[in-house]
Order: C-alpha cells, then sequence, then structure tokens
C-alpha cells in the first residue's frame, strides 16, 4: 500500500490558546533514498524551511517521530543520530537541524504545539532541551497515535485542537513511562514491589519502616532515596498515602465513624488523622465525598 504523504499548518484561535495546549502543523511524509529534502520544501511556510541547511529557529515545540530509515539531528550544538524508531523533540527558541541519511531516506511524522501547558511542563524539566531525543529503538510505535492526530485534522471538527492536545500529552506521557521505566534496575523494582506488598499487608497496623528496609537487607538511607525515585514518595509518605486511600474507602462505606476509621488504621489519635487527611484530600473525613460522616 503506497504511503500518502500529508502535512497542514492549522490556524488556531484565542479560545484554543486558552485550553493551554494548540496544534501548529501535523505532518506524515516519505523520504526515499536520494530525494531532496524537506519534502515540497516549496509549500510550506518560509519560517519552517529558511536556511533549512543551515539551521532553524521555531517558536513553538515539535515531535517527530522516524519510523522507517535513519538520519541526524543537530540542536542546541548537540549532535545525534536518529535511528529507525525515534521519537525525538525541537524546542522553541533552541536553533535546530535534522535531516535523514540519503542512502536510506525516512519516513517521518511530526505535530507542532504550544501553549502554558507545555511551556510550564518544560520549566519542570518535563519536556528537556537538553534531552530531545524522547525514545530510541523502541519495540512499540507511536505511528497509531500520530495517525489519530491526521484523521482529526483533515476532519477539523470544532474543538479539534484540544483533542490534538490530548494526543500530543499522551505522547510525551508514553515517552516519559518507557523512559524512566528503562532506566529502572531491575533489584530496586523488585524491593520497591517487595515493600508495597508488605505496607499493604499491614496496611491496619503502625509499621516501623526502617525496619522494613533492615529485614530486607538494605541500607535505609540508600532504600529511602531509590524507593523515592522510584515512586515519587518516601517509604513513609507512601505507606501515609496507603492509609489514607483505604480511609476513603472505610468512610465511603458509612458503617465506621472518623474516629473508628482512624484506630481501624492505627493512626496515633482522631485529631492526627482529621488533620491528615484534610491535608491530603482537601476535605475533611467527616465530609468525604459529600457525605454526612460522624466523629465519634
Amino acid at each position: 500500500m503506497a504511503f500518502n504523504s500529508f502535512f497542514k499548518y492549522l490556524n488556531h484561535s484565542v479560545r484554543d490558546e486558552a485550553w493551554g495546549l494548540f496544534g501548529t502543523t501535523v505532518g506524515a511524509v516519505e523520504i526515499c533514498p536520494g530525494d531532496g529534502y524537506p519534502y515540497r520544501a516549496s509549500e510550506h511556510p518560509p519560517a519552517y524551511t529558511k536556511n533549512w541547511q543551515s539551521g532553524r529557529i521555531l517558536n513553538e515545540f515539535q515531535f517527530i517521530y522516524i519510523a522507517r530509515g535513519e538520519g541526524r539531528l543537530s540542536t542546541g550544538g548537540s549532535e545525534h543520530i536518529v535511528p529507525e524508531r525515534t521519537l525525538f523533540a525541537v524546542f522553541p527558541g533552541i536553533h535546530h537541524w535534522y535531516g535523514p541519511d540519503t542512502a536510506t531516506g525516512w519516513t517521518e511524522y511530526w505535530v507542532g504545539f504550544d501553549g502554558d501547558i507545555p511551556r510550564r511542563l518544560s520549566s519542570q524539566g518535563f519536556l528537556d532541551p537538553g534531552n530531545p531525543i524522547l525514545a530510541a529503538g523502541d519495540l512499540g510505535s507511536f505511528v497509531p497515535t500520530f495517525t489519530n492526530i491526521l484523521d482529526v485534522v483533515r476532519e477539523e471538527r470544532p474543538g479539534y485542537h484540544q483533542l490534538i492536545g490530548a494526543y500530543i500529552l499522551e505522547i510525551l506521557a508514553r515517552a516519559r513511562y518507557r523512559d524512566e521505566d528503562s532506566g529502572r534496575d531491575q533489584r530496586i523494582r523488585e524491593i520497591v514491589e517487595k515493600v508495597k506488598e508488605i505496607f499493604q499487608e499491614h496496611i491496619y497496623d503502625s509499621l516501623d519502616v526502617e525496619a522494613v528496609a533492615r529485614e530486607l537487607g538494605q541500607n535505609y538511607k540508600t532504600f529511602r532515596e531509590e524507593f523515592k525515585n522510584y515512586t515519587g514518595l518516601s517509604p513513609y509518605q507512601y505507606f501515609l498515602q496507603m492509609k489514607i486511600n483505604k480511609a476513603k474507602e472505610l468512610l465511603g462505606d458509612g458503617i465506621y465513624s472518623v474516629k473508628e476509621v482512624s484506630y481501624k488504621l492505627a493512626f496515633q489519635n482522631p485529631y492526627y488523622f482529621s488533620r491528615l487527611f484534610k491535608k491530603k484530600t482537601g476535605v475533611s473525613p467527616s465530609q468525604w465525598n459529600g457525605l454526612s460522616i460522624p466523629e465519634f
């Protein structure tokens, strides 16, 4: 089946900007070995192809996925080989250039985007110009998601920018999930999962987290750091969050008072439990889920 190359530059409204994430351009093109690049360069807005050989600077983000073939990426002063099945990003205000190897060509999918959401994610390190390669040589494929974006653009129904935004976040989330998971040491993963099991078994008990680490033959300081890197929470805070989640279930049953739930989950006292519950959920346990639950 022949590959149908397609690209489009998108208009967006003030309302789309208010959403926080909107598309600017999408495309999918096949560059055969020896073909010129960019694909049909004269049909792109000048800002996207001007001085292509020496590099360009855009005022937007782009995700580019190379489904077949290989090439090179130069961005922010660093050079990268781009093998098949690689997802990379370019960033606003960052000088960059990329292109296929003339011997292989490549099949390229892209989506350009901007808005408050990606700018915030970039400021917080979730999109990092210093790490433009988001996924490389992965067994999975981003083609279905890019295909969904292309289908949405072809239909161009009301609100399509919001749907494009959802797919863009899906791409980023999948790339980050694969990147973070692939870097996990198997030993750390097994320890963390074992600790989670122990926490679940002792959800109704008080638990010395440091003692748990010792029983597993772990230095607590190292264990705490590895656990937090893996889950985002320290072991103690993770255990507390599990207790709060269990408290939500018990309160939602409507059988127990706040005091009973507090003691059932081995909190120090109902007052500490109530303060912690409100800190974690934003409401007091007696008001959880719109219910009126007795304190005692």
